[in-house]
C-alpha cells in the first residue's frame, strides 16, 4: 500500500503534494499512502528528515503528549525489509509538527523547509484550518495565528470585508456552541452540533449545510463559510450570537428545548434576511441572482 518516495534531484514535481516535493528537495525517504481522503504521510520519515534524528522515538513520543495531530496506525516497510505498525498522518499533521519542531545548530536543514513550507503558504493554510489546534498547541502565538489566518483568505482572493465577517463568524460560532453545551444537561455528540448548525441555516436559508453544499456544486467535506459570500456569513453570525445569548439565560435544557430556541431564534433572524435577498435580488447563502422569490423559512 504504501511506497517510498524516489529521490529526484531535478528540481520540484509541481504536480506532487507539498510534503512530496519537500521530500524531494531535501532529499529523504517519506513513506506515503494515496487514500480515497487524500495522502497520508509516516510520521517518523518527516521528523528524521526535518531533523537528521535516525531514530525519531523520542521526539513523537514528545510530540504525542504536546500536539494534537490525528494519525493512524499502518503498514510500513522498514530497511530491514520487516513490516511494522507505525503512525501515519496527514499533511495538516506534518505540517503543525513541522511548527512545532525547534531549530537548532544540530538541525542544519529544519530551518530552510520551515522557511520553504512558509513562503508555499502551508502554515497560514493549516492556521486557517486549524486555528484551535495551532493555537493551543502553543505552535504559533495567537496573534501570528490570526495574522496568518487573515494572510490565507488574501492570498484566496477575499476582501477585507469578506474576512473580517469570516474570522467574527468564527467567533460567534465558538460562543454558540459553548452556550449550547452550557445549556444542555445532557452531554452533546457530534451530531446534535450539527443538527443545532442545520436549525440555524434551515431558519435562515430554508434548507441544510448539506442541501446548500450540493446547491453550491461543493465537496461534503468543504467548510460551506469559506465559500458563502459577506452578507450570509453576517446573518449566520447574528443568528448564532442570539442564540448564544438566549441559551445563556437558561439552565438544565433538555436537547429538543435547546434545539427549539436555536430554531425559534434563527427562523425569527431569517425573516429580515428573507426581505433582505429580496432587496438585493440575491439568494444570500449561495450569492446566486435570484430568478424566482428564495425559500420561506
Amino acid at each position: 500500500m504504501n511506497t517510498i518516495l524516489p529521490v529526484i534531484p531535478n528540481g520540484d514535481d509541481v504536480s506532487l503534494p507539498l510534503p512530496l516535493i519537500v521530500a524531494q528537495k531535501w532529499e529523504f525517504p517519506l513513506a506515503h499512502v494515496k487514500t480515497d481522503d487524500g495522502y497520508l504521510y509516516a510520521v517518523k520519515d518527516w521528523i528524521s528528515g526535518l531533523t537528521g534524528e535516525r531514530d525519531a522515538r523520542k521526539i513523537l513520543s514528545k510530540l504525542k503528549n504536546q500536539l494534537s495531530t490525528s494519525s493512524r496506525q499502518l503498514p510500513y516497510v522498514a530497511s530491514d525489509g520487516k513490516t511494522y505498525q507505525v503512525d501515519f498522518t496527514d499533511d495538516k499533521g506534518l505540517y503543525l509538527i513541522a511548527q512545532y519542531l525547534r531549530t537548532t545548530k544540530a538541525r542544519p536543514m529544519l530551518s530552510a523547509i520551515k522557511t520553504y513550507l512558509s513562503e508555499a503558504g502551508a502554515f497560514v493554510d493549516l492556521v486557517r484550518r486549524e486555528p484551535n489546534t495551532v493555537i493551543t498547541s502553543g505552535a504559533m502565538d495567537p496573534d501570528d495565528a490570526i495574522d496568518a489566518a487573515i494572510e490565507a483568505y488574501r492570498r484566496q482572493g477575499k476582501d477585507e470585508r469578506w474576512i473580517s465577517a469570516r474570522l467574527t463568524g468564527k467567533i460567534k460560532r465558538i460562543q454558540f456552541t459553548a452556550a449550547l453545551k452550557a445549556a444542555v444537561a445532557e452531554a452533546l455528540t457530534k451530531p446534535q452540533y450539527a443538527l443545532a448548525t442545520d436549525e440555524v441555516y434551515k431558519g435562515l436559508w430554508g434548507r441544510t449545510a448539506a442541501y446548500l453544499k450540493e446547491e453550491m456544486g461543493l465537496s461534503p467535506k468543504v467548510s460551506l463559510r469559506d465559500h458563502q459570500p459577506t452578507v450570509a456569513l453576517s446573518y449566520q453570525a447574528l443568528a448564532e450570537e442570539v442564540a448564544a445569548q438566549k441559551l445563556g439565560d437558561e439552565t438544565e435544557l433538555t436537547w429538543e428545548e435547546a434545539r427549539q430556541i436555536v430554531r425559534v431564534v434563527a427562523e425569527m433572524i431569517g425573516t429580515q434576511a428573507q426581505q433582505t435577498a429580496h432587496y438585493l435580488q440575491m439568494d444570500l447563502p449561495t450569492s446566486k441572482r435570484l430568478l424566482s422569490p428564495p425559500p420561506t423559512p
